[in-house]
């Protein structure tokens, strides 16, 4: 197949992951476009702490420029009257129309030869990395597109006489782009470390070179510092990138998020990222490798680490492999190559780019926005943080965000606003208890306004959520749930496992339902069922258990009370 076809195709594909609601990280939203939309659209969302503290840490800057542009032409056709779901799509297409474009763009004109650029196009469009959380709207994705130009800039620069108008152009053009990568994301630096030493003869011989990069990134960094400083109605300037890496250098604030050993990156989330790429990446001096393993190593000296914060390293490590003569050498070899890369890319892009977290926005789009009322309580139960921006024109008159620890706080928890509008519970990973009491609490409360009737309590969790089975079936409880809506590609990879109680559970059902086909029930009581029975199991039940209880889908039901039915 040549080339350019097979380039065609993969960017079809990327194109199908684009338009599927996956969610891979919380920051996708609450980092950028839950911000942005309640500035340009002015709808209910939550700001984060990244915004809210003293010392803000997130510049607006980058955030308008990758998010404000694509919603500021919405607001532009269609009034502020724009259906949440159609600004997430367009968003999502933004970045699907920049990652072919820019990134793609900057791939080929990093290559030295046609050859190699078709090389480098193919194997950055058969990653799984580039349909997935290159499609999405992490700002490390948008880092992905700054650092690609930039080295591309400085392959410029090192290459070309001094006096050309171009160079000056691309000197310029270098100093902002590295001044808002920084104020994007303040690692954006460690890519540059060893790339940067492409510029050092150049700086030599010419130094003017170097004032044209340092005065253009300060006129960025000052309009920046401005912007945001105006943003956060501070009355002294507002220095994000400082803000972010004294808070960052704190290491009790980095245990807030999670502390990893320091060979995460390298020992799990490379391979993770790149699979069997990575045993084709060979050690070169290649501005792209450079940069890679100086981003790599750098990050890896911070204890907190994500798999999305080696998104810029991605493409430049598959810019950087090269396929043995000998895995070639026969149709066979050549097709088994294929079939190994094309079964991790489908494994993987099916997990992240459709089936992880897959239901939320389609439940917060499809069914919570258009059928919640302004009374409604929606509980959101072992889930990722629904997006609030997507609820659109809604009032929402409380969030509680965070799980909790003691079902003693929950009454209390409930009376905490009684402000008008939507109530959302995003309960995270609660235990089953707290969410009994909390949907008994909310229940009462809609048995006792005058409202009733517009009033609903809605639970939305997986269908195959450990311990929702209590609800489902105890007849003891004071209410019932009726399934309204559920949404089949959902997957929550956070609570996979085997949940024991729950076996144990059906198993004492179906042998009370066995005695009472074959005895009348006369022989035997509740008792005799007892709870602390062993439950034996062998290979094969353990491994239908799994299957079983970790099915994929979403549900929202409605919870009714028993006496109010």
């Amino acid at each position: 197949m040549p080339w350019r076809l097979a380039y065609l195709v993969l960017l079809i594909v990327r194109f199908y992951f684009t338009l599927s609601p996956s969610y891979i990280h919380p920051d996708e939203h609450f980092q950028g476009p839950e911000i942005i939309a309640g500035d340009i659209f002015g709808w209910n969302v939550t700001k984060t702490w990244e915004f809210t503290t003293d010392y803000p840490i997130r510049s607006i800057l980058p955030l308008w420029l990758a998010y404000g542009f694509p919603m500021t032409i919405l607001r532009w056709i269609y009034g502020m009257s724009v259906n949440p779901i159609l600004a997430y799509y367009c968003l999502r297409m933004f970045f699907f129309l920049i990652s072919f474009s820019l990134e793609d763009w900057a791939l080929q004109e990093l290559g030295s030869t046609p050859k190699i650029r078709a090389h480098y196009l193919l194997f950055v469009s058969s990653s799984y990395v580039t349909w997935t959380y290159q499609t999405h709207t992490f700002s490390n994705a948008v880092e992905t597109i700054i650092l690609a130009w930039t080295l591309v800039l400085i392959r410029r620069i090192s290459f070309r006489n001094f006096g050309h108008t171009s160079h000056f152009w691309s000197c310029c053009l270098l100093g902002s782009l590295v001044a808002i990568g920084v104020f994007n994301r303040i690692t954006f630096p460690a890519y540059l470390i060893l790339p940067v030493w492409y510029l050092v003869p150049q700086f030599i011989r010419f130094p003017s070179s170097v004032i044209f990069i340092v005065l253009s990134a300060l006129g960025t960094s000052l309009l920046a510092i401005y912007v945001d400083t105006r943003y956060y109605e501070a009355s002294t300037p507002v220095l994000t990138p400082l803000n972010n890496f004294m808070y960052n250098f704190q290491p009790e604030n980095l245990a807030k998020h999670g502390l990893h050993p320091r060979y995460t990156h390298i020992l799990v989330n490379l391979p993770l990222l790149l699979g069997p790429y990575l045993l084709l990446v060979r050690p070169q001096l290649s501005i792209t490798f450079l940069s890679a393993v100086s981003g790599t190593i750098v990050l890896s000296l911070f204890q907190h680490q994500e798999a999305r914060f080696l998104l810029p390293a991605i493409p430049l490590f598959l810019a950087s492999t090269s396929i043995p003569k000998f895995a070639l050498s026969t149709s066979s070899r050549k097709w088994t190559l294929i079939s190994i890369f094309g079964v991790f890319n489908v494994i993987l892009a099916g997990i992240f780019g459709i089936y992880h977290q897959g239901g939320v926005v389609p439940a917060q789009t499809l069914y919570i926005g258009p059928h919640a009322s302004s009374t409604s309580d929606v509980v959101w139960w072992k889930t990722y943080s629904p997006p609030d921006w997507l609820l659109g024109e809604h009032e929402v008159g409380f969030i509680h965000r965070g799980t909790v620890s003691d079902a003693s706080n929950v009454s209390s928890l409930v009376a905490l606003d009684k402000q008008p509008g939507l109530r959302v519970w995003d309960m995270m990973g609660s235990h089953p208890d707290i969410i009994s009491n909390l949907l008994k609490v909310l229940v009462n409360s809609v048995l006792q306004r005058h409202d009733r009737d517009d009033g609903d309590v809605l639970l939305v969790a997986p269908v195959a959520a450990k311990g929702l089975y209590k609800f489902l079936d105890d007849p003891s409880f004071p209410f019932y749930l009726k399934l309204e809506w559920t949404y089949s590609r959902h997957m929550n990879l956070d609570d996979l496992g085997v949940d024991y109680d729950e076996a144990m559970y059906y198993n004492r059902r179906l042998r009370r339902h066995y005695d009472i086909n074959d005895n009348g029930g006369n022989n035997k009581n509740e008792n005799d069922y007892s709870e602390h029975e062993d439950l034996v199991l062998g290979t094969w039940d353990i491994a239908k258990l799994m299957i079983s209880q970790n099915r994929p889908g979403l549900g929202v039901w409605r919870v009714i009370s028993r006496d109010f039915s």
